[in-house]
C-alpha cells in the first residue's frame, strides 16, 4: 500500500471558489466584509449576499478561513471547489465518537458515574456548568471534507470534547492530534485503527472543551473514504495506555457525503436553530 503520511502543509495553495455560511446581522457586517476582503492579497473575487448570509469568493482559502473567523462573525463552510470543471466534485464527512465510556461527573465531587452505563449511576453531582441532555453525550465533533483542487483537501472540524478539568482524564493544556488512520476499524483504537497515515494537524480545545480546525490538507479525498478520522490526545500517541483511553481519543469513519453546494438551508426546519447553533449543538449535544 502507497504509504499516504503527508505533512499539512501544501507548497503552494491553489485559488479556488469558497462559500461560507456567514451570522451576518446588517449592513455594517456587510462593510466590515468588503473592508478586510478588499486589503487581501490573493482575493480575485467576491461576493456578499446579506439576505442569504453567505460570502463567495475567489482566493486562497486558508487565507480566507482567517481572515473571516477573525471578524469574530461565526462561520461554517457551505461549499469549495476549484475554478477547473475538470475536477469532481468530491466530499465527505466524519462523526467524532467515543469507543470507550467517557466519565459525565467531576471525579472529586463524587464517584465518576460513565456516560451509556445504566449500572454504575450513583447519587453524584453533575459537571459544573453541564446540562442535563448533555449526560448521554455521544457525538463529540464532526470534520467535513471537501476536494478543492488536485492534492488539496479543505476541511472543517467543529469538536467538543469532555473537559479535562471536570473529569480529571487528561491535564491541562490539553492538545490532540488529528489525522486520517490506516484503516475503518473503530472497535479498540488506536489499535484497529492503525497508525497515522495522513495528518490533518493539532487542535486545542479551550476550557469548555470546543475547539475548531479549518485548513487546506495535502492528499486526495479518495484516498480516505473508508479509513477513520482520529481526534487523539497527544500523550496518547506517545504511551498507548489502553486502560486509560477514555476521553483521549474520538473516532470516525470518513464517508461520502452530499457534493458541496448541495445544501442551502441556513435554519434546521425540526429544531428551529440556524446553522451556526447546529454545528455547536450536534458537538454539544451529540445529536444530528
Amino acid at each position: 500500500m502507497k504509504d499516504l503520511f503527508l505533512d499539512a502543509n501544501p507548497a503552494a495553495p491553489l485559488p479556488t471558489k469558497s462559500e461560507f455560511a456567514l451570522d451576518m446581522s446588517g449592513q455594517s457586517c456587510v462593510s466590515a466584509l468588503q473592508s478586510v476582503l478588499r486589503g487581501l492579497q490573493g482575493v480575485e473575487r467576491y461576493d456578499i449576499d446579506l439576505e442569504k448570509r453567505t460570502v463567495t469568493i475567489m482566493a486562497t482559502s486558508s487565507q480566507l478561513a482567517n481572515v473571516l473567523q477573525g471578524t469574530g462573525r461565526r462561520v461554517i463552510i457551505r461549499g469549495a471547489s476549484t475554478a477547473s470543471p475538470k475536477l469532481p466534485s468530491q466530499a465527505a464527512v466524519s462523526i467524532l465518537e467515543s469507543p470507550f465510556l467517557v466519565p459525565k461527573y467531576d471525579t472529586s465531587l463524587a464517584r465518576s458515574t460513565l456516560a451509556l452505563s445504566p449500572s454504575s449511576l450513583a447519587p453524584s453531582q453533575p459537571l459544573s456548568g453541564s446540562k442535563e441532555e448533555e449526560s448521554s453525550q455521544t457525538v463529540f465533533g464532526l470534520c467535513r471534507f471537501a476536494q478543492i483542487a488536485p492534492r488539496t483537501v479543505l476541511m472543517d472540524m467543529t469538536i467538543r470534547l469532555p473537559s479535562p478539568t471536570k473529569t480529571g482524564l487528561i491535564p491541562s493544556p490539553h492538545v490532540f492530534d488529528v489525522y486520517v488512520s490506516a484503516t475503518g476499524n473503530l472497535i479498540d483504537p488506536p489499535h484497529t485503527t492503525g497508525r497515522p497515515l495522513v495528518s490533518l494537524g493539532r487542535i486545542q480545545p479551550d476550557e469548555d472543551g470546543y475547539g475548531d480546525l479549518f485548513r487546506e490538507v495535502e492528499g486526495e479525498l479518495r484516498d480516505w473514504i473508508g479509513r477513520a478520522c482520529v481526534v487523539e490526545a497527544v500523550a496518547c500517541v506517545q504511551t498507548s495506555p489502553v486502560k486509560s483511553a477514555a476521553g483521549r481519543i474520538f473516532t470516525g469513519v470518513v464517508a461520502r457525503s452530499a457534493g458541496a453546494w448541495g445544501n442551502d438551508k441556513t435554519v434546521c426546519s425540526c429544531s428551529g436553530s440556524t446553522v451556526w447553533e447546529e454545528v455547536r449543538d450536534v458537538a454539544k449535544k451529540g445529536e444530528l
